[in-house]
């Protein structure tokens, strides 16, 4: 256990000691005055708890908020936390998922600096499922990385001004949809008909980013009116918000993993390249929710309900790359440290980008529906939800600068990558003698050492882009339930749920060297000729605030007018759109859904309920995809045809049912303790990105020269000039070229299984006037759990869909060949899931009035959770024969507030701990093993491979203050000890320990803001 880990549990369980003491404590006077405020309490009522006619809960003040929480979680059929506004309808937190992860057993995934996704449970957003008001929402904003495109609902583009309650089920009745191991997230919007009266309210707020030192203002308007007798309710709000922020960020190679090294007798694990990026961001958020209810009696009420929020996001991003590309054997590898970390050689590229893209993410829902009472008991409701989500990048575009055949060191560790550029007489001193005495020397057309400008970096690249993915659901859903009022039957229940849902994506990309198309790309145009031969030092630049950047960058000025210049050479260059880039993350996705159910509620016992029943779900899921394959070194450096390789495959899928049953048992004990048992079962599907069919060699292939009679018979390379072929013989190349085993290659796996598990939670609450305290247990036993493989071998033959070899006719690909470094994603055999989690609340009111400051301490409150669970997964031999955590699991997840309010005050201190989290396992089978013990290292099992997210602690401090009845002003400082989001691979004793995989940092924020209530 870790200091961070110890520090917070200890925080928590001293919180806990300290409450008993006081409770014990207490006069009969301070106990009869909690039961009558316990009463008023329990005439709380769950807007999802009640039937038709729903009273809207007011609260005031954080206390009252957490005390109203409270008792709605107690109403539940289920396990869940819950949280609502305040009685002027705010939250605690202006952000969903800053929200949620003050809650019991949620740790919160960011993005740029903002909470964007939550883990539940320890499991990753790709498990938890949010909806709507019970519905589907699309969202064709991405998940948790694009690439991949999981299933993760992005909660950052739901502003909780358009919101009435939060509700996160952790365990599921027949009834929910059970496409979550984690758990669901419902988000309920306003309701008029529930808020019972004409509200209205107005908030501005400012934002400032203290490394972007921007201003970043939000304007909200929301309110509820009632008509007809108060039998017609509209509730609305209008969000705007325009956020701007700076990013820090230094990145390992994405998809190929650091490299074995040997020189003479030393040996080491060294990264491949490093990419230090400041991005700055422009984002505007607009959110618009209009919901008409009409409730003409007590049997009835209908809904329309529609939703549009939109996500503008213009992007600014300087990248600064070493790209070192040493592997074992290399003659460009010179000088190796493994004890200081420190290697060296000659043939390093030193690459900057300037990349400029805007986006837009809309997504529109609307839905209609009702429920009806009739007969004896009888009760029915059903809803229509149509959701359309589009994501639209139509000018992505990126200028590079390069030099290339340079000499640099290159260090490393687990929170840092850093490069440096060295002569080659100093590199051999450094070889001779073991230091550096000696300044270099600048030659007048390549690099300035110990300068800042570089102005021979030649303009290398020209990127254009423009992509679209849409997302659309159409789902309908019908119940039937009816009620007993005595007898051991309380009610039986039924309905169905139908779901289609099409996904698609289109992405054209032109990458290019503009100076060697120039003259066939410009057609004619002179300009364009003589920019596509210029240099970083012809354009005016600029030094960024980035530490980390070791050289100017051009700006952006001069980066449009370079753009702008030699677009032609772009827009004529491959019109076939056959680069792959153009096509690799190309696809067309269907996935249809139907599901049943049928449940009943016993009366067991006079407290005690038991719910039994089961729910069956169908999926029907097709892809299409391309096999892509980057060939441009084969090209005519003059002509405008690509060569890459773009095949379509054919279209492929998966089809399968799930039998759900589940049991829920809820015993009431007493007037304040409430005992809850449930085994239940649950899935969940397969990412997108990981399910959809596609082959993709990640770099630009590498092919052998199989030729008898050439001097270069068995020499690989992705250059055909380098192992006996001019470059464009294609004839040639058909006959002896055959594609290297050695590629890293990524496949996807339409034939993923969805992950099944089977769940039991036990849990046991507390509920006092002061004081809550809960504890569970849970336990999750999950079969073909879904785990991204990296450097794993697989038999082309073994592909989960058809390659279409006949028709690649540059080269040769083996049916039988064996690729030696695949990335994809396999099932698993099993996983366990098994932890604790602990909630606490305590108020001390009325407790110290016999001490002096008594009237302060009556104030104090303390809100904490700890989630402790342990993981274990079985991958299956043919990737990995040791157990692994499961992937997207947290060990420990820990929440501690203390605050202080009064009526006019509110002063909060936040902490928030989260332990590693498994992203990516290395492969190592029986066989990796066998030949690393002939090696004598581990070159084959590449259990160094593993990628972790490293454990985070974060604090925040929020306060408000009530100036009068009408205007609250509050003020957040969020991320106050600047905490960054670190990933590592794990390393090992070749490595000197962890390596960096990725560090970025958004710093502290600061929010002010005003709301006015009517």
């Amino acid at each position: 256990m870790t200091y961070k880990k110890q520090i917070l549990a200890m925080a928590i369980a001293m919180a806990a000691s300290t409450t008993l003491a006081a409770q014990e404590a207490e006069s009969e006077a301070q106990a009869q005055q909690a039961k009558a405020q316990q009463q008023k309490s329990e005439q709380v009522v769950d807007a999802a708890s009640s039937d038709l006619s729903v009273e809207e809960v007011y609260v005031e003040g954080v206390r009252s908020a957490d005390l109203n929480a409270r008792m709605a979680e107690r109403n539940k059929d289920n396990f869940s936390s819950i949280v609502t506004q305040d009685d002027a309808g705010n939250f605690s937190d202006q952000n969903v998922a800053e929200l949620l992860q003050r809650m019991p057993g949620i740790t919160l995934q960011k993005s740029e600096g903002e909470g964007k996704f939550v883990n539940l449970r320890g499991l990753g957003p790709g498990m938890v499922s949010v909806r709507m008001d019970g519905g589907a929402m699309a969202n064709a904003g991405g998940g948790t990385n694009e690439t991949l495109e999981d299933r993760a609902f992005s909660l950052d583009s739901l502003p909780s001004d358009v919101l009435q309650s939060i509700e996160v089920n952790k365990s599921l009745t027949p009834d929910m949809e059970l496409d979550a191991i984690g758990g669901s997230i419902n988000v309920k919007t306003l309701s008029a008909l529930d808020r019972g009266q004409d509200t209205y309210k107005l908030r501005a707020q400012n934002y400032y980013q203290d490394q972007s030192e921007e201003n970043s203002p939000k304007v909200t308007l929301q309110g509820t009116n009632l008509f007809m007798g108060d039998t017609l309710g509209v509730a609305y709000t209008a969000s705007w918000e325009n956020r701007k922020t700076l990013g820090n960020q230094t990145r390992h190679h994405g998809s190929t993993l650091p490299q074995y090294v040997n020189l003479g007798d030393q040996r080491a694990l060294i990264p491949w390249e490093f990419t230090t990026y400041q991005e700055n961001a422009d984002r505007e958020r607009l959110a618009a929710l209009v919901n008409l209810e009409y409730q003409p009696n007590d049997n009835s009420r209908y809904h329309v309900k529609v939703n549009h929020t939109s996500y503008a996001d213009n992007d600014i991003a300087s990248r600064e790359y070493y790209r070192f590309n040493w592997s074992d054997g290399d003659e460009e590898l010179m000088y190796l440290d493994p004890e200081n970390r420190v290697v060296g050689g000659s043939s390093v590229d030193l690459q900057q980008q300037f990349f400029i893209q805007e986006s837009e993410v809309v997504t529109d829902t609307f839905s209609i529906g009702g429920e009806n009472r009739f007969g004896d008991g009888w009760e029915i409701d059903y809803e229509l939800v149509s959701s359309r989500s589009k994501n639209e990048k139509p000018d992505g575009r990126r200028v590079q600068f390069r030099l290339r055949e340079l000499n640099a060191l290159s260090t490393f560790g687990e929170d840092y990558l850093n490069g440096q550029l060295v002569t080659g007489s100093q590199l051999n001193e450094l070889i001779e003698t073991g230091q550096i005495a000696n300044g270099a020397l600048s030659g007048p057309n390549g690099y300035q050492y110990g300068q800042v400008s570089q102005p021979n970096l030649n303009y290398d690249n020209l990127f254009l882009e423009d992509s679209i993915r849409e997302d659309a659901i159409d789902q309908f859903s019908f119940n039937l339930r009816h009620d007993w009022d005595s007898g051991l039957v309380n009610y039986v229940k039924t309905g169905v749920k139908i779901n289609q849902r099409d996904r698609s994506n289109d992405k054209n990309r032109s990458s290019i060297v503009p100076f060697d198309r120039a003259v066939a790309g410009c057609a004619g145009d002179l300009e364009c000729i003589d920019m596509a031969g210029s240099r970083l030092g012809d354009f005016a630049t600029r030094v960024l605030q980035n530490d980390s950047f070791d050289h100017a960058v051009i700006t952006r000025a001069e980066a449009e007018r370079l753009i702008e210049a030699t677009r032609a050479i772009g827009d004529n260059y491959d019109t076939e759109q056959k680069e792959l880039d153009s096509t690799k993350l190309d696809y067309e996705l269907s996935e249809d859904t139907a599901a049943a159910y049928l449940m009943a509620e016993l009366q067991v016992l006079p407290d005690a309920t038991l719910i039994a029943g089961a729910r069956y779900a169908y999926t029907d899921f097709n892809s299409t995809g391309y096999m892509a394959l980057r060939n441009d070194r084969n090209e005519d450096s003059e002509g405008l045809q690509s060569l890459d390789i773009a095949l379509p495959l054919e279209e492929t899928g998966n089809e399968y049912g799930v039998f759900l049953p589940a049991l829920h048992y809820r015993h009431d004990i007493g007037d304040n303790l409430l005992a809850r048992a449930s085994l239940w079962t649950s899935f969940s599907r397969a990412d997108f990105g990981k399910s959809r069919g596609f082959f993709e060699v990640t770099d630009r292939v590498v092919f052998c020269n199989n030729d008898p009679d050439s001097e270069f018979n068995g020499e690989c390379n992705e250059d055909p000039n380098d192992i006996g072929s001019s470059r464009g013989d294609v004839e040639y190349q058909k006959e002896f070229f055959t594609m290297s085993p050695d590629n890293t290659v990524r496949i996807g796996n339409p034939s993923l299984e969805p992950m099944r598990a089977t769940n039991l939670d036990l849990s046991l609450s507390w509920y006092g006037e002061d004081t809550f305290l809960e504890g569970a247990l849970f336990y999750k036993d999950i079969k073909d759990f879904i785990v991204d493989a990296n450097g794993v071998r697989m038999n082309i033959a073994d592909t989960p869909f058809t390659l279409p070899l006949d028709q690649v006719d540059l080269f040769t690909i083996p049916a039988d060949m064996t690729l030696t470094n695949v990335q994809t994603y396999l099932n698993g055999e099993s996983a366990t899931v098994y932890g604790a989690e602990l909630s606490f609340s305590q108020y001390f009111e009325g407790r110290w009035e016999n001490h002096k400051i008594g009237r302060w301490l009556d104030n104090i409150f303390l809100q904490s959770n700890l989630t402790l669970q342990s993981s274990e997964g079985n991958v299956g031999d043919s990737v990995r024969v040791d157990s692994i955590q499961l992937p997207e699991t947290a060990d420990t997840a820990a929440n501690l507030t203390v605050g202080w309010e009064n009526d006019v005050f509110s002063l909060r201190f936040i902490s928030n701990y989260t332990s590693e989290i498994l992203k990516q396992i290395g492969g190592c089978t029986a066989e990796d093993k066998a030949m690393d013990a002939d090696l004598g290292y581990a070159k084959n099992c590449r259990t160094w491979g593993d990628l972790y997210q490293d454990e985070s602690l974060t604090f925040d401090v929020k306060a408000t203050y009530r100036i009068n009845d009408l205007t609250r002003v509050y003020f957040d400082a969020v991320n106050i000890t600047d905490s960054v989001d670190q990933q590592y691979f794990s390393g090992n004793s070749d490595s000197g320990g962890h390596i960096l995989y990725n560090v970025e940092g958004y710093g502290p924020g600061y929010q002010l803001g005003l709301t006015v209530d009517f």
